[in-house]
């Protein structure tokens, strides 16, 4: 079988790299031979692929495009909690001289495993698509993770730990990443999987929410994505109207479109862009801003500040944005007097040091968006990481409770895969 011979390779490999060289090679020559081996496996599956003249590279425009969206949502959903739970920098310092070292063994073993996965998809099973799905996606997600991860499990609690918080999300991105490449080609998967990837790879600052909350997003986003790719892009959506499918096409690439400028939103968030988003929170500065403008403040250096500007500075614990009524030089430290436009008296003098930057734009009423968004997602999340665990706690211990969510998780993920099944069944009445 087809499966067999190349997933046999790809299991060597995995643990050629995981168990052996390690152990034989030091320093930098393990990095080396395991890029090698990964390379080799790329070879291997392009070879294969060109001999059985396997389409894995025909790509399905309506497939990249969901694909593409679901993977930017899943980057925003992280980044939009953690402006509630909190940001973490990226322990990974890129350098030319670390990107040249160390990428490819990380570049390798990401190929290589996506165009196996296209490969087996293409070439496996062809008439029980149902069966493939579940053993590439179960097999895939068993060699992403590393072995020494399954070592580390001794104890039950550990082990439906695992299950929850690395296991299960991993499966249900890889049952997503597999139907897309059985109707997307390679391309599909592949964009849907990099994405993500490259951002916890390059991404300066990354999300940091318990892993609960990460796992309930990544179960929630492959849901829609799947629900939404079986409904959009199987192979019987190529028999509508020209005119229908065009419409779904101009429809997911406005998704697409919106994904990525939300995207862009979260980046500038940080700061990095070199503007930031600010909210008016009060109404000192009637009738210029108003409660729940949206601002947009540009880093500028404070020398170029001028009287009747707007700038947003620090003052203890809170940021304020008011106008310059006056400036002055002591000590070769610049100080601004502001005031705001309601209020009747000016604030304490504010030092350069204090400046964050100078309003630059205004969006009137649109930051009550992500005020409400805000509310309602604190609502959520509390409900399922504070309120539904107790509650659970009341009625059995821990150990039981972990391992009656792990059922319930466990549950979850066997509908997402029997959602296929079921809509093959009916388009076949």
């Amino acid at each position: 079988m087809k499966f067999l011979k190349i997933g046999a390779f790809i299991l060597l490999v995995y643990l050629l790299t995981s168990l052996v060289v390690p152990n034989v090679f030091e320093g930098e020559s393990v990095f080396f031979v395991n890029s090698a081996l990964w390379v080799g496996l790329i070879i291997a599956t392009l070879l294969f692929s060109k001999r059985e003249n396997t389409k894995i590279w025909q790509m399905n425009k309506i497939a990249f495009g969901i694909a593409l969206t679901i993977a930017v949502f899943q980057i925003i959903l992280p980044l939009y909690a953690s402006f509630l739970m909190g940001f973490a920098r990226n322990a990974t310092v890129w350098t030319i001289t670390t990107l040249a070292r160390y990428f490819p063994s990380l570049l390798a073993p990401f190929l290589a495993i996506e165009l196996s996965r296209a490969y087996l998809i293409q070439t496996t099973f062809k008439n029980r698509p149902s069966l493939a799905l579940l053993l590439i996606s179960l097999f895939c997600t068993l060699i992403i993770i590393p072995v020494s991860t399954y070592a580390s499990l001794t104890t039950p609690i550990l082990i439906s730990k695992f299950l929850i918080q690395t296991f299960l999300p991993t499966l249900a991105t890889s049952l997503l990443a597999s139907y897309l490449s059985f109707l997307g080609g390679f391309p599909a998967s592949f964009i849907y999987m990099a994405i993500p990837t490259l951002f916890s790879w390059f991404s300066p600052i990354l999300p940091n929410v318990p892993w609960t909350a990460q796992s309930l997003m990544t179960v929630a986003t492959t849901t829609i994505g799947f629900i939404i790719l079986d409904n959009s892009a199987k192979p019987e959506a190529t028999r509508v109207p020209r005119r229908t499918a065009q419409k779904e096409k101009d429809g997911f690439l406005q998704w697409t479109v919106i994904a990525l400028i939300g995207l862009i939103v979260f980046w500038s968030s940080t700061g990095l862009l070199g503007f930031t988003p600010t909210i008016v929170a009060s109404g000192s500065m009637v009738p210029t801003l108003r409660q729940g403008d949206l601002t947009f403040i540009a880093s500028t250096p404070a020398r170029t500040i001028g009287i009747g500007d707007i700038i947003q500075y620090r003052m203890s614990d809170m940021m304020v944005i008011h106008r310059v009524i006056d400036k002055y030089e002591t000590g070769g430290t610049l100080w601004f007097i502001t005031k705001g436009d309601a209020n009747n008296v000016p604030d304490d003098p504010v030092s350069e040091n204090q400046v964050t930057g100078k309003l630059i734009l205004t969006i009137p009423q649109l930051g009550w968006i992500s005020v409400n968004l805000k509310e309602m997602f604190v609502n959520t999340y509390t409900f399922l990481v504070t309120t539904l665990p107790q509650s659970l706690a009341s009625v059995c211990t821990a150990a039981n409770g972990l391992y009656a969510v792990t059922g319930l998780a466990v549950t979850s993920y066997g509908c997402l895969l029997l959602t296929y099944k079921d809509y093959r069944k009916e388009d076949k009445k």
